[in-house]
C-alpha cells in the first residue's frame, strides 16, 4: 500500500473512530482533517462533497470520504478512505453487539450517553457556523437558507425534498 492511500485510510480511520451520533456528527472532523490539516480539498471543494453527499441516499460521510479518496487518489484512495471511515464502527459493532444486553440498562451507560447527546449537536451547530461564510455568500443564498431551515422544522416534508429543491433553485438562479 503506498504512502498515500495508508496516509487516507489512518486519516478516515481516526474520524470513524471518535465520531458519534452518525454521519453529521463527522462533518466537522472530517472538514478539520481533510481541509484544514492534510489540505486534500478547499473548504468549496469541502461543502459540494457534502451538498452532493447530502442529494445522494445513504450514510453522508461514507460518500463524501469516497469522494475525498477519489479526487486524492483515483479508485483505490476512493476505496482507502471508505474502508477507513467503515471499519472502526463495524468492528466495534460485531465486538459489542455480544455485550449490549449486558449494558444497554447500565445507568452509566446511559448517563454517558445522554452527556454525549449535547456534544453532537453542539459539533452539527459548529460546523453550520464554521461553513455559513463559504455557503451564505449573498442575499439569494441567505434567502435560501433561512427558508430551508423553516421547511424543515414546520413543514410536515421530507428533508430530502428540501435538499432537491436547493438543487433546482441553484440552477434556476444560475448559482
Amino acid at each position: 500500500m503506498s504512502k498515500e492511500l495508508f496516509s487516507l485510510f489512518v486519516s478516515f480511520a481516526k474520524i470513524g473512530s471518535v465520531a458519534y451520533g452518525g454521519g453529521p456528527s463527522m462533518v466537522p472532523l472530517l472538514k478539520a482533517e481533510v481541509v484544514e490539516r492534510k489540505e486534500w480539498i478547499s473548504t468549496e471543494d469541502f461543502l459540494d462533497a457534502l451538498a452532493i453527499g447530502n442529494a445522494l441516499p445513504g450514510p453522508i460521510v461514507t460518500k463524501m470520504a469516497g469522494a475525498i479518496g477519489y479526487r486524492t487518489a483515483g479508485w483505490p484512495g476512493a476505496v482507502s478512505a471508505v474502508a477507513g471511515i467503515i471499519l472502526p464502527s463495524a468492528l466495534a459493532l460485531l465486538v459489542l453487539m455480544s455485550f449490549v444486553a449486558l449494558v444497554k440498562d447500565n445507568p452509566l451507560v446511559t448517563s454517558m450517553l445522554r452527556g454525549l447527546r449535547p456534544v453532537v449537536v453542539a459539533m452539527l451547530a459548529y460546523a453550520a457556523w464554521d461553513m455559513a461564510p463559504n455557503a451564505l455568500k449573498n442575499v439569494t443564498t441567505i434567502a435560501m437558507g433561512v427558508i430551508a431551515f423553516a421547511l424543515l422544522i414546520f413543514a410536515p416534508i421530507h428533508p430530502a425534498f428540501v435538499v432537491v429543491m436547493g438543487a433546482v433553485a441553484g440552477v434556476l438562479l444560475k448559482l
